[in-house]
C-alpha cells in the first residue's frame, strides 16, 4: 500500500472519484442520442445493439492487457492513456458520417476502456485491506451521480444536435485527462510493481482469466460476480420493454425510474455501506445484498402494479449498491498489491463478456419462455451467488469442528 499523508490521501480519491464520475456522464450522456445517430445509417435495432456489443467485446481483450501494464509501468500512465482513448472514440462517434465509423469509435473506446477498472487498482493501491469496502464505495456513487447527470445532459443537448452530446463527453474526457496529468500522483511505487517480462500469453484474455481463477479463494467469487453481472445486465436490457408491455409505461416513467436508482445509489455509497462496513465483514454483507437482490427481482415478476414498480426498484437499488463494493472488496484482498492491475483488468473483461451474454439470454427466454422469465430466473441466480459466497465460510466452520 501506498503510504500517503490522510490529506493527499483525501485529494487523489477525490480527483479520481471525479474522474470516475467524468467517464460514467460520458457513458451515460449518450444514451439519449445513440439510437437516432444509428438510425440516420441503418433502421436496423441490432445495428444499435451492436454499439454494445462491440464495446464490450474490445473490453474483454483490452481490459487484462490495460491491467498487466498498470501493474509494470504504475497506474496513473494507463489511466492517462484510457482516458485519451475514451476523448478520441466520443470524438470519432461525434464526427460519424457512416455505420462503420461508429463502429470503429466504440472499438477505440472500449480498447482503452480501462478507465474503471485502473481507478479501481488505484484505490486499492492506496488503501488498507479495512478501508477497502468503503473506499471502493467511490465508484458506486460515481455511477449514481452519473446515471442522474449523464442522461439529462444527453437529453437536453440532444435536442439541439445529435452529435452535441458526444461532442460534450469528448471535452469531458480530456478535462479529466489535464487534471490527472497535472494533479494525480502515481500510486503504485516503483518497488512494488511487477517485474517479469509481458509474455505472449499476457495478451491473451483466457490465460489472464484462468491464472486469477486458479487462486485459493478467488475462483469462486469471480464466479459470483458473473453470476451477479449476467442477470443483471441481462435483466437491464429487457426492463424497459417489460415496463412498457407489462404496465404501459410513458417514456417519463422510464426516465424517472433511472433517477431514482441514481439517487438511491448515491444515499447507499454515501451513508448506507460506510455505516454497515463496520458492523459486517464484506462476505455478510454481499449475501444479504444478494438475497434482498433476489426477493426484489422476484417482487418486480409478480408486481400487478405500476407504482410498486418505483417501490420495488428502490429495494433492488439498494442491493446492487453493496454488491459492487463488496465484491470488488473480496476480489481485491485475495491479491498481492503488484497483481491489482491484471486482476481489475479481468474482472472488467469477464464483465464485459457476461455483458454480451447477459442480455442474449434474457431476450430469448423473454421471447420463447415467457416475459417475467428474465426476472424469476434471475432470482434463482442471485440466490445460487449467495450461496456460493456462504460456502467458504461453512467449509471453515466444519473444519474447526473436526
Amino acid at each position: 500500500m501506498l503510504n500517503l499523508s490522510p490529506s493527499a490521501k483525501k485529494r487523489a480519491l477525490g480527483l479520481l472519484f471525479f474522474i470516475m464520475l467524468m467517464d460514467v456522464v460520458g457513458i451515460s450522456i449518450l444514451f439519449p442520442v445513440s439510437a437516432y445517430i444509428v438510425r440516420r445509417y441503418s433502421p436496423d435495432a441490432l445495428m444499435v445493439s451492436m454499439l454494445t456489443v462491440l464495446y464490450a467485446a474490445a473490453q474483454f481483450f483490452g481490459a487484462p492487457v490495460l491491467g498487466k501494464l498498470g501493474d509494470r509501468l504504475g497506474r496513473r500512465p494507463v489511466l492517462l492513456a484510457s482516458i485519451f482513448g475514451s476523448a478520441i472514440g466520443y470524438l470519432i462517434f461525434g464526427i460519424g458520417g457512416a455505420l462503420w465509423i461508429l463502429f470503429l469509435s466504440r472499438l477505440i473506446d472500449g480498447f482503452t476502456g480501462g478507465n474503471m477498472s485502473t481507478a479501481s487498482a488505484y484505490i486499492a493501491d492506496v488503501s488498507s485491506p479495512e478501508e477497502r469496502a468503503k473506499n471502493f464505495t467511490l465508484g458506486g456513487l460515481a455511477w449514481g451521480v452519473g446515471l442522474v447527470l449523464g442522461p439529462a445532459l444527453g437529453a437536453v443537448f440532444g435536442q439541439i444536435n445529435l452529435a452535441a452530446p458526444a461532442f460534450i463527453a469528448a471535452g469531458l474526457s480530456l478535462a479529466s485527462l489535464a487534471l490527472g496529468f497535472f494533479w494525480l500522483p502515481e500510486s503504485l511505487p516503483v518497488e512494488q510493481r511487477e517485474r517479469a517480462p509481458i509474455r505472449l500469453g499476457d495478451l491473451n484474455p483466457l490465460v489472464a482469466i484462468g491464472g486469477m481463477a486458479r487462486r485459493p479463494g478467488l475462483g469462486l467469487i469471480l464466479v459470483v460476480l458473473c453470476l451477479f453481472n449476467f442477470a443483471f445486465s441481462g435483466m437491464g436490457s429487457i426492463e424497459t420493454l417489460f415496463m412498457i408491455q407489462r404496465f404501459a409505461a410513458q417514456p417519463w416513467q422510464v426516465g424517472l425510474r433511472l433517477t431514482l436508482i441514481g439517487l438511491v445509489l448515491i444515499l447507499v455509497q454515501a451513508t448506507l455501506i460506510p455505516w454497515m462496513v463496520s458492523r459486517y465483514n464484506e462476505r455478510q454483507m454481499a449475501v444479504m445484498a444478494f438475497l434482498l437482490q433476489a426477493l426484489g427481482v422476484l417482487l418486480i415478476f409478480l408486481n400487478p402494479f405500476f407504482l410498486l414498480f418505483y417501490l420495488i426498484t428502490i429495494l433492488t437499488s439498494i442491493s446492487s449498491g453493496f454488491i459492487f463494493p463488496t465484491l470488488t472488496t473480496l476480489t481485491s484482498n485475495s491479491v498481492a498489491s503488484n497483481e491489482q492491475g491484471q486482476l481489475m483488468g479481468v474482472t472488467t473483461a469477464l464483465t464485459s463478456l457476461v455483458n454480451i451474454i447477459g442480455p442474449l439470454w434474457a431476450g430469448l427466454v423473454y421471447d420463447h419462455v415467457m416475459p417475467g422469465a428474465p426476472y424469476w430466473m434471475g432470482a434463482i441466480i442471485y440466490g445460487l451467488a449467495a450461496f456460493l459466497l456462504i460456502l467458504p465460510g461453512r467449509q471453515t466452520a466444519l473444519s474447526k469442528n473436526d
